[in-house]
């Protein structure tokens, strides 16, 4: 009996031994299991630093287009959208239906990566260039199953590709001009020429006034010789508009260089029914800045062809220059004239973000802003109650 009695104790001795250890076991597996999710958050941490380190945006979508994922770059360049939850067309570019061409549509059927670049023309981020690649993530079964789209803000690489492009037209037109300048001289200097040994020998004949005809050639005479010397002015002000930039900066007079400037384009102005209004305010010895004189010519012709297109039926432009402080501030006014359509919607921001369309319009502008900057200006876009607007730029004045 006692022998059957120890057997039993000893079989509960063994179960508690087996428990003790089944518990020993599970302790150890939990405690594999912590030391394996610390690792898994260490690298979930690192993999999500990786990430949001990132020089691009990254989003990943799934197979109906839906944002699942962002990094932080991605979101900052939407700010004001909530990304995860949205289709890309409608958090991107604001539309309702799928965008034409749409590469996360390709890489969905042809299981490729795509890549290319898009304006976005509309909306709160209009203007904005970006750089894009749509690349694939294969599910076990062999299909798309979700796509990785990364973006990159290219909109300043943009602007100075189209400073290149404009500094090689200006090239170009410098050596067009160069090489006709001399062609368009000699005809010039043979009406004026002429035209002042007309007028000579017309005030060597004997009674001119009494010949009233004589009168009207005199007066004819005198026109062509003035328009002629007006033309030789005009070519070498282009000339002068044409020679290659250099970062080289002189002092010169601002209110001569609009002057100048304006002979450029006054023709072009009475063509479309606009009228030119220079209004120098400058103080004497306080007309003057510091800077390049090519630029500044590429600054004033782009910012006035910049309003004649906003007066396409006609209007006044009017150029007042002032004083303000130790600046020297230009107030160009487009005012359209009445029973004009105004294109007030036209006008962007000139800023370095504000870079639409392949017209080149608002770029113009946006290498104006350029230029201001490199002359430790500003150039900025004031709306006006009755629906027009003034660009004013603003220059630190050079003292002698």
């Amino acid at each position: 009996m006692s022998s059957q009695s120890n057997s039993t104790d000893y079989d509960f001795k063994g179960l508690g031994f087996s428990k003790i250890g089944y518990f020993k076991e599970v302790r150890s597996k939990i405690k594999e299991l912590e030391l394996l999710n610390i690792e898994l958050a260490r690298r979930h941490n690192k993999l999500e630093a990786i990430i949001n380190s990132m020089s691009s945006g990254l989003a990943i979508l799934d197979n109906k287009l839906t944002i699942v994922f962002a990094n932080q770059l991605q979101m900052s360049m939407f700010p004001e959208v909530s990304l995860v939850g949205q289709q890309c067309h409608k958090a991107f570019f604001r539309r309702v239906k799928t965008c034409k061409d749409c590469p996360a549509l390709k890489t969905l059927e042809s299981q490729e990566t795509y890549r290319g670049e898009i304006l976005i023309r509309g909306g709160a981020f209009a203007g904005r260039w970006y750089e894009w690649t749509t690349s694939p993530i294969m599910s076990p079964g062999g299909e798309v199953s979700e796509i990785v789209l990364l973006m990159r803000d290219i909109t300043r690489r943009k602007e100075a590709e189209f400073k290149l492009l404009q500094a090689d037209r200006m090239a170009a037109i410098g050596l067009l001009a160069a090489g006709i300048a001399h062609e368009i001289n000699n005809p010039l200097t043979s009406i004026a020429g002429f035209s002042e040994g007309l007028l000579r020998r017309l005030s060597h004949l004997p009674g001119p006034g009494k010949d009233k005809r004589l009168e009207s050639f005199r007066e004819y005479l005198e026109i062509i010789f003035n328009e002629a010397y007006r033309c030789k002015d005009i070519i070498q002000n282009l000339l002068e508009y044409s020679r290659k930039s250099t970062d080289d900066t002189d002092v010169l007079r601002v209110d001569q260089i609009i002057k100048d400037t304006v002979s450029l384009v006054r023709q072009h102005a009475k063509n479309h029914k606009i009228r030119i209004i220079v209004k120098n305010g400058l103080a004497k010895g306080f007309n003057r800045v510091a800077g390049n004189e090519s630029e500044l010519k590429h600054l004033f012709l782009n910012v006035f062809n910049h309003a004649f297109r906003s007066m396409e039926g006609g209007g006044h432009l009017t150029i007042v220059s002032r004083t303000s402080g130790n600046m020297i501030e230009i107030d160009v006014h487009a005012q359209v004239s009445r029973g004009s359509a105004s294109s007030r919607e036209k006008i962007p921001d000139p800023s370095c973000s504000d870079i639409p369309s392949q017209t080149g319009e608002p770029m113009a502008l946006s290498v104006c802003y350029s230029i201001m900057r490199h002359h430790r200006g500003d150039l900025r876009l004031e709306s006006r109650a009755s629906g027009e607007y003034s660009l004013v730029l603003r220059f630190p004045a050079a003292v002698n």
